[in-house]
C-alpha cells in the first residue's frame, strides 16, 4: 500500500509539471451567511459538569481517546490491506493522468516523420519511376490566447484535489468502521457471555424447582414455566453466538483478513477518556473530505464554464516543419536537401449545429447542480455534527439510568427467588424478575456501545479530533494515525457553510 501511495504522489507530481502555468481554482464558496452560527446549539446544552470535565483534556488524536491498546493495530492493519481503500487509491492514480493529458495540451506537439516511397508512371509508351526520402520533424502548438486551456488545466488539478480528499475521507472513513466493527465484537461478546451466564443461572434455579417439584412443594406449573424460559434462554445463547460470529468475521474483512473467525476479543469495552470540549468552533468543518470534495466539483464546474464559454472564441495556432527530402537515402542529410514551412493559422468557428452552445448551457448547469450539491453536503454536515453531541448528553443518561436498572433488577431478582424458596411469592413474580434483570443488562451493554459509536461518529463528522490541526490553506490527506501525509497545492480558505456565490456569475463578472 505504502509503495502504491509513493506511485500516486509521482504521478500527481507529473501532473503538476505538465499543468503549465495553471493552478487550481479558487474556492467559490463566498463568506458565511449570518444565520450559522458560529459554534454549536447542541453544545450550548452542555451541563456544568461537563464543562469542568472539558477543562482539563489534552489532545492526544482520536484513536487514544479510546481505553484500548488493541484498536490503533487494528486501524493501520485495516489501512494497510483493506481491498476497497486500495481500489479508491487507484483512483486517484487515474485522476492524476487526466491532469497530465490536460496539462500537456498548452505545450507544443512534435512528431518525427521519415517517409520513403516508390512511384511509376506510364505515359505516352514511355514509363519512369520516382523514388523518394523524406526524413523530418513537424511542430504544432495551439497559443492560448484566451485561457481556454489554462481553465482546463485548472478544472483538472481541481479534480485532483477531490480525490485526494476523497482519499482522506475514504481513509478517516475506514478507520471509523473498523473501531465501530470493533466495539460491536467486544459488544456481541459480552452478550453472549450474558446470555450463556443467563442461561446458567435459569438452568440452575429450573433444577431447584425440579426438586421442589419432585418432593411435592411446588406445582407442574412452575416447573414447566421454568424449563420454557430456560429454552429461551438457551435460544437467546445460540442467537448470541451467531451475532459473535457475523462481527467478527465481518471485521476481518475490514482488516483485509480471510474471514476465518480467529481475531480475538477483547472481553471488556473501553472508556472513553477524553470529554467533548465546550465551544468547539463550526471552522473545524472545513477539514471534512466531502466538503472539500464538493467545493473543489464546484471550482471545478466554474472554470469548465469558461472553458466552454471561450470555445467559442478563436483559435490561433502555429505549425512548422523541417527536414530533408531527396530521391537518394545516401543525401537524406545533406544540406542542399532540407525543407522547411512555417505556417499560423485562425479558426473561428461559425456554426456547428448549437454544439457549443450547448455545450456553455450544460456546463453553466453542472455548475449549478454542484452548487446545490455543496449547499446541501454543508448543511449534512451540521447536522451530522449537532446530532453526534446532542447525543453524548442523552447516551451518557441513558447508560447511568441502566446501570441503575440493572443494578436494582439482579437485587430484586434476589429477593424474589430468597421469597419463593421461602414460600413468600410466586413463581411468576421470579421469572419476571429474572427476564428484567436480563434486559435490563442487554439494553446496558448495547448503551455503552453505543455511546462509543456517536463518538467515533463525532469525530468522523467534525473530519478528525476536537483540535483544529488542519491548516486551512492545504487539504492533509492522512489517517488520523496513517503514514505518508500527502499535501496538495495551496488554494484559498474554504468556508464551512454553505455557498452563496453562482460559479457562472463569477466567470462573467
Amino acid at each position: 500500500m505504502n509503495r502504491l501511495l509513493r506511485q500516486q504522489l509521482g504521478l500527481l507530481g507529473t501532473a503538476l509539471v505538465f499543468a503549465g502555468c495553471a493552478s487550481p481554482p479558487p474556492s467559490q464558496v463566498a463568506d458565511m451567511p449570518a444565520n450559522y452560527p458560529a459554534g454549536w446549539t447542541a453544545d450550548a446544552e452542555a451541563s456544568e459538569t461537563e464543562r469542568d470535565k472539558s477543562l482539563d483534556t489534552q489532545s492526544s488524536g482520536w484513536i487514544s481517546d479510546f481505553d484500548s491498546p488493541e484498536l490503533r493495530p487494528l486501524i493501520n492493519e485495516a489501512i494497510a490491506h483493506n481491498y476497497d481503500l486500495q481500489a479508491t487509491a487507484a483512483n486517484l492514480s487515474i485522476v492524476g493522468a487526466d491532469a497530465t493529458i490536460a496539462g500537456a495540451d498548452s505545450y507544443p506537439q512534435i512528431n518525427g516523420e521519415f517517409d520513403a516511397g516508390r512511384q511509376r508512371q506510364n505515359v505516352g509508351g514511355s514509363s519512369s519511376e520516382f523514388t523518394s526520402f523524406v526524413l523530418g520533424v513537424g511542430a504544432s502548438w495551439e497559443i492560448d490566447v484566451w485561457g481556454r486551456l489554462r481553465d482546463r488545466q485548472s478544472a483538472a488539478l481541481a479534480d485532483v484535489q477531490s480525490a485526494l480528499a476523497t482519499l482522506r475521507g475514504a481513509r478517516l472513513s475506514l478507520a471509523a468502521r473498523t473501531a465501530n466493527a470493533w466495539f460491536r465484537a467486544i459488544e456481541t461478546h459480552q452478550q453472549l457471555e450474558l446470555a450463556t451466564n443467563t442461561y446458567d443461572s435459569f438452568h440452575t434455579a429450573t433444577e431447584a424447582i425440579r426438586q421442589r417439584y419432585e418432593r411435592g412443594v411446588s406445582p407442574a406449573l412452575d416447573l414447566r414455566l421454568s424449563l420454557a424460559q430456560t429454552a429461551a434462554a438457551k435460544a437467546a445463547m445460540d442467537a448470541r453466538g451467531r451475532d459473535l460470529d457475523v462481527a467478527i468475521r465481518e471485521l476481518e474483512v475490514l482488516l483485509g483478513r480471510y474471514p476465518a473467525r480467529e481475531l480475538a476479543i477483547a472481553p471488556e469495552q473501553p472508556q472513553i477518556v477524553r470529554a467533548v470540549p465546550i465551544g468547539l468552533p463550526s471552522e473545524l468543518l472545513e477539514r471534512r473530505p466531502d466538503l472539500i470534495v464538493a467545493e473543489r466539483q464546484l471550482a471545478a464546474s466554474g472554470k469548465r464554464v469558461s472553458e466552454a464559454r471561450k470555445a467559442m472564441l478563436p483559435r490561433i495556432s502555429l505549425t512548422g516543419s523541417y527536414g530533408y527530402s531527396s530521391d537518394a537515402l545516401g543525401d537524406l542529410l545533406g544540406n542542399s536537401f532540407s525543407v522547411w514551412s512555417l505556417a499560423g493559422n485562425a479558426l473561428q468557428p461559425i456554426f456547428q449545429g448549437m454544439r457549443l452552445s450547448a455545450a456553455v448551457d450544460r456546463a453553466r448547469a453542472v455548475a449549478q447542480e454542484r452548487l446545490a450539491s455543496y449547499g446541501q453536503t454543508a448543511l449534512e454536515a451540521f447536522r451530522e455534527v449537532e446530532t453526534a453531541l446532542a447525543a453524548e448528553r442523552y447516551l451518557d443518561q441513558r447508560v447511568t439510568n441502566l446501570n441503575e436498572s440493572a443494578t436494582q433488577s439482579i437485587a430484586a431478582e434476589n429477593a424474589a427467588w430468597e421469597r419463593y424458596q421461602r414460600g413468600l411469592t410466586d413463581i411468576i413474580t421470579v421469572l419476571d424478575s429474572q427476564r428484567r434483570t436480563f434486559e435490563a443488562s442487554t439494553a446496558l451493554i448495547s448503551a455503552r456501545t453505543g455511546r462509543l459509536v456517536n463518538r467515533v461518529n463525532l469525530y468522523l463528522a467534525l473530519g478528525g479530533d476536537f483540535d483544529e490541526a488542519s491548516s486551512k490553506e492545504e487539504i492533509d490527506v492522512r489517517t488520523p494515525l496513517g503514514p505518508e501525509p500527502i499535501s496538495l497545492p495551496q488554494k484559498e480558505a474554504m468556508p464551512a457553510k454553505v455557498a452563496l456565490q453562482d460559479p457562472t456569475e463569477a466567470e462573467e463578472s
